[in-house]
């Protein structure tokens, strides 16, 4: 840097703060903030003997609590009721099917129906199962006559021999048969028939019984139908499968096969005007019960005449 401009600057500082102290210290330059005694009752006599300069100004009522008080709008609202009046306590009330709390005097918003019936849950089951299987004697076991039954239809097929053709199913083939001896879990022997069906249609070779229906136990269908169109119905497969119906959109939640019942979580718009705020509405459906048999009333037997005895 130039000294001679640094020793310049030095010497306008000291002069300013010089000038800076002679002005704060001569009396009289400088008018004091807070006027000494003196100072106070000239003001004071001065602003007494001032006139009145009221007339300059417009005259306005003072204002009263007392008479306003009447007067004061009544908080707004907005879609919700709520008061945005900071001075107004707000009654509110938990509203359980939104989960949230909302105020006392808001219109109770009916939940919608579900929507939907579940119909059937469990393993899918193979259409055909074996009735019996008869040989007779003297015949060799190319001669064994087999009967199935289509558990769905109730139709019978009577007569199916092994590797020919079936008139009634011909997408159908008989592979082979054999007969399986053991004892289950207690103990208890039994003897099962298992046949082997080479099914095109269904595009799989099937082992079926007389039991009982095969089950494919590594599928699980969930067949449920709409509560308002008989026509609408919709299979699922697993925990998470989701699908939307009638704006709402629906998600499995859980599947308890045993007690024939399935959890959905339904999430939809409460209020139309507002698509964004989603209400949550979780049920856990079953499969309706099966109505009773109907019991035939009994036929009365015919009454018996009575006879006279011969004389």
């Amino acid at each position: 840097m130039n000294s001679r401009k640094d020793i310049i600057l030095v010497i306008l500082g000291a002069l300013l703060l010089v000038a800076g102290a002679v002005v704060l210290l001569t009396p009289g330059l400088v008018a004091p903030v807070v006027p000494d005694e003196a100072g106070k009752a000239a003001a004071i006599t001065l602003l007494k003997e001032a006139a009145p300069r009221g007339e300059a100004y417009p005259s306005t009522p003072r204002a009263s609590l007392e008479d306003n008080v009447l007067d004061w709008p009544t908080p707004e609202e907005n879609d919700d009721n709520w008061d945005y009046d900071l001075f107004t306590t707000i009654d509110v009330v938990w509203d359980s099917a939104i989960k949230e709390y909302v105020p006392r005097s808001r219109k109770a918003e009916e939940m919608p129906p579900f929507g939907i019936a579940l119909v059937s849950a469990g393993h899918p089951t193979y259409t055909f199962m074996l009735i019996q299987s008869t040989l007779a004697p003297g015949k060799k076991e190319e001669e064994r006559l087999f009967d199935l039954k289509n558990v769905k239809t109730k139709q019978y097929l009577d007569g199916c021999k092994l590797n020919m053709p079936i008139a009634d199913a011909p997408y159908l083939t008989l592979k082979s048969y054999k007969v399986v001896k053991g004892k289950d879990a207690d103990g208890i022997p039994f003897t099962r028939n298992l046949l082997t069906v080479d099914d095109r249609q269904f595009g799989q070779i099937v082992e079926i019984n007389d039991e009982k229906p095969t089950e494919f136990t590594a599928r699980t269908d969930i067949i449920i139908s709409s509560t308002s169109d008989p026509t609408w119905t919709l299979t699922l497969h697993a925990v998470g499968d989701k699908f939307t119906y009638n704006g709402a959109q629906y998600v499995v939640k859980d599947i308890d096969l045993p007690n024939k019942s399935v959890s959905f979580d339904k999430t939809f718009a409460l209020n139309p005007k507002k698509p964004k705020k989603l209400t949550s509405d979780p049920q856990t459906l079953t499969v309706p019960a099966p109505p009773p048999p109907v019991a035939k009333p009994k036929t009365p037997s015919p009454a018996t005449k009575a006879t006279t005895p011969k004389q």
